[in-house]
């Protein structure tokens, strides 16, 4: 299967996987507690996780990771954002408010995820992408509060605040797990193992009771939790948002509302209102633009001096097993520029980027490590011709812009 079929499989899934979370957890929540669902929830988390990574690679992937204390240290913090944080701010600002309100404040991290992308990712947002995002965002606006203006009052501002710092804490795990290309898996083991420590903490802390009735709902709740969402719907997720970037993941997560409401159709009758209609057409649109504008994203330039239009493909090599692999997992980068026939001649051009030790190479002569299919994923991301050719580096994200740089500047061939 081709990597991008992979990404918007594994999309399709997350999106399926999310629209039934919140249904399990009120089911366990208000049975047991959310402190104590979400104990038995990591736990399980942490036992499917870490066997899904033993099972795939005999734990290279956590051992890459844990070898490593800066990256160990930065995947237990987005680990924590992701579900920990996002958990229990999500869950205070709702009860404090209502479930629409907190969906939809919540939901302002795709929002928050296109303003960033820019500044924390260097990947430039297009104003039509943009667009896309807050015409998605504005059908959800429009399902979740009821086909009316929703208002606020000021005894709801703290938890207002809480369900903001919940969008805030998602936002800044996306965008680390953009940062670093680490073992997918392995990141995913680490966080639910680092969330399970720190929800025992707080059951500690707080001498919260973990004694409860596993009734056929509580545990029906529990292992969807732990087993689908959290275990191997992250894992999915994540796997999505480096295939195939940030804002079409988020985008396409903002239909979730629409699924609730077409399951809850089917299963028991609730009636389909007009203005259903409307927010699923804006939604639908909404995606539909983020995809038709989202392809590869250019690279952001901050340097004063005029430079060649780059893109980011890092995504393409994410599970690259050879020396490109490797620097990547190190924190690299792989960008791209766009070149003609014969324009880069591997014994004079290649020496531009290995002083700077960098890799690079084109599509039309890969490096030795790079498959086949990594190579059509980087064609089809750029939309090029069957004779387009792409010069890609593998490196330093700054010794790389130098290197395009020096090579678009360079006499050649």
């Amino acid at each position: 299967m081709k990597m991008a079929y992979r990404g918007y499989a594994a999309l399709a899934i997350v999106v399926l996987e999310v629209s039934l979370w919140s249904i399990f957890l009120q089911i366990g929540g208000s049975s047991i507690g959310i402190l104590q669902e979400l104990f038995y929830g990591f736990l399980v988390g942490s036992v499917v996780s870490v066997a899904i990574s033993l099972g795939r690679d005999g734990g290279k992937g956590i051992g890459s990771i844990t070898s490593r204390p800066s990256i160990f240290g930065i995947m237990i913090l987005a680990g924590l954002l992701n579900d920990v944080l996002t958990q229990l701010f999500l869950g205070m600002g709702t009860l404090g408010t209502n479930p629409s309100i907190g969906a939809i404040v919540f939901r302002s991290w795709v929002i928050m995820v296109a303003i960033l992308t820019p500044i924390v990712l260097k990947k430039k947002v297009s104003a039509k992408q943009m667009l896309a995002t807050l015409i998605g965002f504005a059908g959800i606006y429009i399902i979740l509060s009821g086909g009316t203006a929703m208002t606020f009052n000021s005894g709801q501002s703290f938890y207002i605040g809480l369900l903001l710092a919940a969008a805030v804490c998602s936002t800044f795990s996306i965008l680390i797990m953009n940062m670093y290309n680490v073992d997918t898996a392995g990141a995913v083991a680490i966080f639910n193992v680092a969330s399970f420590a720190a929800i025992s903490a707080i059951v500690l802390v707080t001498h919260t009771s973990i004694a409860i009735a596993f009734t056929p709902k509580v545990v029906a709740s529990i292992l969807f939790l732990g087993a689908v969402a959290y275990g191997i719907g992250t894992m999915l997720y994540y796997y999505a948002v480096k295939m195939l970037g940030p804002l079409i993941t988020g985008n396409s997560i903002l239909a979730v509302p629409f699924l609730t409401i077409a399951f809850s159709f089917v299963m028991i009758g609730t009636p389909i209102k007009p203005y259903y209609l409307i927010a699923a057409l804006l939604a639908a649109a909404g995606i539909v633009m983020q995809r038709k504008y989202s392809s590869v994203s250019e690279r952001v330039s901050f340097d004063k001096a005029r430079s060649p239009k780059i893109f980011d493909v890092t995504g393409a090599f994410s599970a690259n097993k050879g020396e490109v692999g490797r620097k990547i997992s190190n924190g690299e980068k792989a960008l791209a520029m766009i070149i003609g026939n014969n324009e880069f001649e591997e014994g004079i051009h290649s020496q531009i980027f290995e002083k700077r030790r960098c890799i690079a190479f084109t599509n039309v002569e890969p490096h030795a490590c790079v498959n086949p299919e990594e190579i059509e994923f980087v064609n089809g991301a750029l939309k090029l011709n069957e004779n387009g050719v792409v010069l890609i580096g593998i490196g330093n994200p700054s010794e790389l812009e130098g290197s395009f740089k020096e090579f678009g500047a360079a006499d050649r061939i």
